[in-house]
């Protein structure tokens, strides 16, 4: 994986790319930790005014490298949950705007990515969702149910159904739907980057503090819950046969019964 930040000549629209030769764009540590390093590059530079998150120019990303993470043990996997979840709270909290253009699939932690961001533009063939339940997972739901509500938020996630484009604008998830990605984005960063610096950092965090988001330190009113049912399902059977099963192109046949600790709260 390549990941890369650029800035327009005047410093005010920075362009963060992630491109790897697999063919889904998939996250593996290093990816997560690379692209922590250069959120926080962005954070430190009081010139950007817009970020973009950008992946590759058919995909955005599959998500989690299913390989990859099999091969991690505790530690190294505990590493990679932290880690992911730094990077979508720096991101939410940066005090200036984000958008993530999207192209193609963005699935898993990428929608997560995604969603971490002000907005979204997608292209019309794109595809975003959080299908973790499909393979013994558990799926996040802070973000999405903000979002969506929690009716829906039980739908789509225990469905783990990918939302086409028009899907996604109609549930807000989507800010904006064209077949022009390029030239769309060119015309937001515009808009964004005329926006009083001062007045959009104070008005974010104002919205942001309506939704549990705290921008000292960075985060969720539930990530290390999520973070925690993260761990757990990843070391459990369902998770194992989950994973093998899509990695060979089959159907899952989960077999384990619930925990008798009950659902991570």
């Amino acid at each position: 994986m390549t990941v890369t930040l650029e800035r327009s000549e005047d410093g005010h629209v920075a362009t963060l790319r992630f491109a790897s030769e697999h063919p889904m764009n998939v996250f593996t540590t290093a990816t997560l930790e690379a692209m922590l390093a250069r959120v926080r590059e962005v954070g430190a530079d009081r010139d950007v005014r817009v970020l973009q998150v950008v992946g590759r120019d058919t995909v955005f990303s599959g998500g989690a490298d299913l390989n990859d993470l099999g091969g991690l043990d505790d530690d190294a996997y505990r590493h990679y949950i932290a880690t992911e979840y730094r990077l979508f709270a720096e991101i939410e909290a940066l005090p200036l705007v984000t958008v993530a253009l999207v192209a193609g699939p963005c699935v898993g932690n990428a929608a997560e990515l995604a969603l971490a961001c002000d907005f979204r533009i997608l292209t019309s063939d794109a595809r975003l969702g959080l299908p973790e339940m499909r393979v013994g997972f558990v799926a996040p739901a802070q973000r999405l149910t903000a979002y969506v509500g929690i009716g829906k938020a039980k739908e789509l996630l225990y469905g783990g159904r990918l939302l086409s484009a028009a899907e996604a604008l109609d549930l807000g998830l989507a800010t904006t739907v064209t077949d022009d990605l390029p030239g769309e984005a060119t015309k937001a960063t515009a808009r964004y980057a005329g926006y009083a610096a001062t007045a959009l950092a104070h008005t974010k965090r104002g919205i942001h503090r309506c939704y549990g988001i705290d921008a000292d330190p960075p985060g969720r009113a539930f990530d290390a819950a999520e973070q925690a049912a993260a761990f757990a399902t990843f070391r459990g059977p369902d998770y194992a046969e989950g994973a093998a099963a899509t990695l060979e192109g089959r159907r899952p046949v989960f077999t384990a019964p619930r925990s008798t600790g009950g659902p991570t709260t």
